[in-house]
């Protein structure tokens, strides 16, 4: 197993821009920009590990495959209000093509399923570095 790297909080990692911001994630997807993203949870094991910052690079015409961890825009319709989209780093555990149109089945390792999208912008890979606080380290 590789050595983890720790970090406190950057603004880049490896020349690579950190970006939280779902929406400027995407954006920074459309201009063909790679960007690191710092997750937390246990929904992408093992995939991504909790307080590990992932690398998220733009599509550049490949497409997604099953088990892959990718950045999309999901639509959720809370009860009593508008739809609302929400951008995230999930895993794509089913693909399927209808008329012309590819959609993704957007889930968690678990299995919890978040919808159904048409838009993955990226794939998001595991780094082995790490937020520094609140972690247990192990060298």
């Amino acid at each position: 197993m590789a050595k983890r790297e720790y970090v406190d909080e950057p603004d880049f990692i490896h020349g690579l821009r950190v970006v939280q911001d779902g929406t400027e994630i995407y954006n920074a997807l459309l201009k063909k920009e790679t960007v690191m993203h710092w997750e937390s949870g246990d929904s992408m094991y093992p995939i991504l590990m909790d307080m590990e910052y992932c690398k998220i690079e733009p599509l550049n015409g490949e497409k997604p495959i099953v088990g892959d961890a990718v950045f999309c825009i999901v639509q959720f319709q809370p009860t009593d209000s508008a739809p609302v989209n929400v951008p995230m780093v999930h895993r794509c555990g089913e693909i399927v093509e209808r008329d012309g149109e590819t959609y993704y089945k957007i889930e968690s390792t678990n299995g919890y399923v978040f919808g159904w999208t048409k838009h993955v912008f990226g794939i998001a890979h595991s780094t082995n570095i790490f937020q520094r606080y609140g972690v247990d380290r192990e060298q």
